[in-house]
Parts: structure tokens; sequence; C-alpha cells
């Protein structure tokens, strides 16, 4: 039974604010939280979504499901209130800590610093580690604005986080990527960043056989479990093999400008489900249902906006005569290539 209590239009909003604030919820549940009836709760969520304060995330004939732009969650996961607590005050007390030097640290800094913090020391394993498209990462970002707590780091967690602050001051963003990348498990990122990243910036024939290893690469180290984004994955590589083996200097290069603007939404497909991977086994019971339907319909949302685009290539690689295509026969492809099919044919 609800309790109905009377409150302003300023009380009742601010309300809402507070319980989106950790994490989407639905009408139902806001209205309980609150103590207001469903119309009226109702009412305000759609002046705060007129508004632009609030949106609406799920919407379908039996429920309706809100976020608020202050939800410091990636993709406003429904995570538990302590998961979000525990590491949103970890990283204001990183850069609690870090200001106190005179330095402002970048968000990717920031994170890649709280997850050698959360490894190196005791006390912290229970906050989540992801993978998202950086590579490791809590589940919420950081916002200098936002309400939060700082946590309160003991001796050893101060000295640990001192000597990360040392190592880090001065460094740009792409050294916490490089030395996060050599751990294993990150396999894939490590290949993405040292080798196709710089790939992308060079037009010659060299370069294009490099591109076509480290695609390959990829290939190989594509983790298993995610499954609704290989199918694309699979088909962009094979049109990027046959492009990038084209004997038509000008035709190749023309190709290697298509999969440098195809890649990074096949990796922002790739690194989402890897994310959303990652977050399940967090997510508690009682939020399940609403998990999976965020899941699925944000994997959905990215993949849809691919496909398209894959499907135009593909048939753009069926229409290319044969004879037009000179595949590589030096002996690390073919080694690369060998490994590709064993890989396949165990999956």
């Amino acid at each position: 039974m609800v309790n109905i209590t009377k409150k302003s239009p300023d009380e009742i909003k601010s309300d809402i604010l507070t319980q989106l604030n950790n994490g989407p919820k639905s009408i139902a549940e806001i209205s309980e939280a609150i103590g207001s009836n469903w119309l009226t709760t109702e009412k305000f969520l759609n002046e705060l979504k007129e508004a632009g304060i609030i949106f609406e995330i799920i919407s379908t004939p039996k429920m309706k499901v809100y976020k608020s732009i202050g939800d410091l969650a990636f993709y406003s996961l429904p995570f538990s209130e302590e998961i979000r607590d525990r590491s949103c005050a970890l990283l204001f007390a990183i850069a609690g800590e870090w200001r106190k030097k005179g330095i402002v640290p970048a968000r990717t800094m920031l994170q890649k610093v709280a997850i050698e913090l959360i490894e190196q020391t005791e006390g912290l394993k229970d906050i989540p580690i992801l993978r998202f498209h950086y590579g490791q990462t809590l589940a919420v970002r950081y916002e200098p604005s936002a309400k939060c707590t700082p946590l309160t780091l003991n001796e050893s967690q101060l000295k640990k986080l001192s000597e990360l602050i040392k190592e880090y001051a001065g460094k740009l963003a792409m050294y916490a990527k490089s030395k996060q990348y050599q751990k294993p498990g990150m396999e894939l990122y490590k290949e993405k960043y040292e080798n196709l990243e710089r790939g992308f910036f060079c037009f010659n024939e060299e370069n294009f056989k490099n591109i076509e290893k480290s695609l390959l690469k990829l290939s190989i180290f594509y983790p298993v479990e995610l499954k609704h984004s290989f199918s694309l994955f699979d088909k962009f590589i094979y049109c990027a093999t046959i492009l990038l083996n084209l004997k038509d200097k000008e035709l190749k290069k023309q190709g290697f400008a298509k999969i440098r603007e195809l890649f990074p939404l096949i990796w922002d497909a790739i690194t989402t489900e890897y994310f959303l991977y990652d977050a399940e086994k967090f997510i508690l019971p009682a939020k399940k249902e609403l998990f999976f339907q965020i899941r699925d319909n944000l994997i959905n949302l990215k993949l849809s906006s691919i496909s398209s685009l894959i499907l135009d290539l593909e048939s753009e690689i069926n229409s290319i005569n044969p004879i037009e295509i000179e595949a590589s026969t030096d002996k690390e492809s073919l080694e690369i290539r060998q490994l590709f099919v064993e890989g396949a044919e165990e999956g």
C-alpha cells in the first residue's frame, strides 16, 4: 500500500530525480518509493522529460522505464546502490588526492589508476572492473559536479595511490592505456592499439599488408563469449581482407578508406557487448529483467546501425572478379590465416 503524502511539485520532482540518480526505474517503482500516486508521478515524469532532465529508455504497453542525466552508471545499467556509491566514491577519492598535488586528472587516467589501485591493494576488490571501449573501467563515469562523498582510504591504499599518481603525473592517457593492455586477457585491445590504430594513418602497400595481419590477429583474439557482434565482425574481416588484396592500387586505397571508416563502428559494437557481458554478473536478480531489456535494446541499436553498411560492403565484394584479387603469400600471413581457420573450426 502506497502512503500518499502532500508534497509540492518541486519536492516531487526532486524525489523523482533522487530515485533516478540511483539507477533506471519504472513509474510503479518511483511512485512507491516517493509516496505519490501513479498519475501524479507520471505527470511530473513527463515534465522532467520535456525539460531534458530525464529520458525514457524503455516504453512498452505494460511498462515505461526512465533514467536521469545525473545517473553516473555507464548506459544507466541497474547496478546496485552499493556498487554505484563505492565506485563513485573511489573515483572521487583518487581525484581528491590528485588535486592536492595541483593536478586535475583526465577521466581516462582516473579510471586506469582506479583499476590499478583495486588490483594492487586489499579492501577494494568488491568494486567491479569491466572491459569497455578503451580497456578496463569502473561501472560509473567520473563527473566533478556530482554529489559524492570520497571513499576513506587506509594507509596502505593511500601509499599505493601516491605511488601511482607519481608514476602517471605528466603522462598522457595513451601511457595508461598501453600499460593496461599488457595484462593477460587484454590481447584484443593491445593488438588494436599497437598495430591497427597506428596503421590506419598510412596509405602504402606495406602498411596494407600489416593492416590485414592485424585484422586477422583480432579475429584470433576475438572473445568467444561475444556472440551478438561476431557475425558482423566476421563479415567485416572477410570484406577487409579482399579489399586489402586488390591488384588495382587505387581501388585498394579506396577500400582501405572504407575499412578505416567502418572499423570504429565495429569496435564500438564489440566493446559495448563486452561491457554488458561483464556487467551482467553484478546485476541483482530483481533487476535482471530490466538489465536484459536495456542490453538487448543497446546491442540491437549498435548492430542495426552498421548491418546495412556491412551488407553494402558485401555486395561490393561479391561483384569483384576473383582475378582482380591477389592474396598474400608471405610466410607470416599464411601462418596467421591458418590460425584463423583453425580458430573458426574450433568455434
